[in-house]
């Protein structure tokens, strides 16, 4: 699949693909180190739970190989945990890159290797759920899918819509349905971005549309991500994803979230997770236009909580399961 990446690492140098400009300019960033990484994944430059946990290991490399040391390099991942706090892909890598700087005995080099082979497993991870994905299709369905989980959020195929991408290479995918993705629009901007370069045929439509095509019946069936799920199956995603599972299973239409298996969080239970809220910014202004009052009291959460009960089934790259992470089929 040719496709243009979020991340290039060459020559020991780290570029990112600023995703604040798409889908009409590609123009990527040189990261010079971890603080202005952390600047980018807080500004949105980048975003994605896998794509974020590897970016910002790469940055700790960076600076390794700028010779930051030990006590510098630890106050970095602090600084990198708190850039997003919501999605556990960032916490367990940079737990990881920890680990080797507190342990290592030739930095450089397992930090190095460390990364490569991170990057390298999202990869392989992200063809692994898109393959599992394809059991779920009974037939050529048009598919919902939201915010977006593609090549610009990890380093690979994607999650959810590397299941629509492969599946879409088998004849399964008649048209995928793309919610906006307010406020930040990652599905008109990014997930439509995608679908253009792909050639898959798709429509844009407002996300207060959702419900409407459902009871038309329109849509048969929905393939989110997930930024975290918890050892009960509980979904951490996008805000908006509990509307649709909610809908989802008032029209009896089967409601899938796909990922992979480092977004599991086995250790913490729903009122240790951190919901993030983001400025008002992002919802007063499109493109930095005011589209409200200036002085508007806004309430932005940037991410929401699905029950496991809402859900159909979890695409990992372990298989499919029907009931948070038991027995895969």
């Amino acid at each position: 699949m040719n496709v243009i990446k979020p991340l290039i690492f060459e020559n020991d140098k780290l570029l990112i693909l600023d995703q604040r400009k798409l889908p009409f300019e590609e123009v990527y960033i040189e990261v010079k180190s971890s603080e202005h990484m952390a600047k980018l994944i807080k500004d949105m430059a980048l975003r994605g739970a896998p794509l974020i946990a590897i970016s910002a290991c790469y940055s700790i490399l960076i600076d390794v190989l700028n010779n930051k040391e030990r006590e510098e390099l630890l106050k970095s991942i602090e600084i990198l945990k708190h850039s997003r706090p919501t999605a556990i892909n960032l916490f367990n890598a940079l737990s990881e890159v920890e680990k080797i700087i507190l342990n290592s005995k030739n930095l450089k080099e397992e930090l190095y290797n460390f990364v490569i082979k991170l990057d390298q497993e999202e990869k392989e991870r992200c063809l692994r759920i898109s393959e599992n994905g394809l059991k779920i299709f009974k037939k050529e369905s048009v598919v919902l899918t939201y915010c977006n989980t593609g090549f610009l959020a990890t380093t690979g195929i994607g999650t959810a819509l590397g299941v629509i991408y492969k599946a879409f290479e088998k004849g399964l995918i008649k048209e995928v349905i793309i919610p906006e993705t307010r406020p930040y629009l990652q599905g008109s901007r990014l997930t439509l971005y995608e679908l253009e370069k792909l050639k898959i045929p798709y429509k844009l439509i407002t996300d207060n549309s959702i419900a409407f095509l459902m009871s038309k019946g329109y849509i048969d069936l929905v393939i989110v991500g997930a930024d975290r799920v918890l050892s009960d199956g509980t979904l951490i995603n996008k805000i908006g994803t509990l509307n649709i599972a909610i809908l989802s299973k008032y029209f009896n239409i089967p409601f899938y979230t796909a990922f992979p298996i480092s977004t599991y969080d086995n250790n913490s239970k729903i009122e240790d997770v951190i919901i993030e809220e983001r400025g008002k910014e992002e919802v007063i202004k499109i493109n930095n236009n005011l589209i409200t009052l200036e002085n508007a009291k806004v309430l932005n959460y940037a991410f929401d909580i699905t029950p496991a009960n809402l859900i159909t089934g979890y695409i990992t790259d372990e298989g499919v399961n029907y009931g948070g992470r038991k027995e895969v089929i």
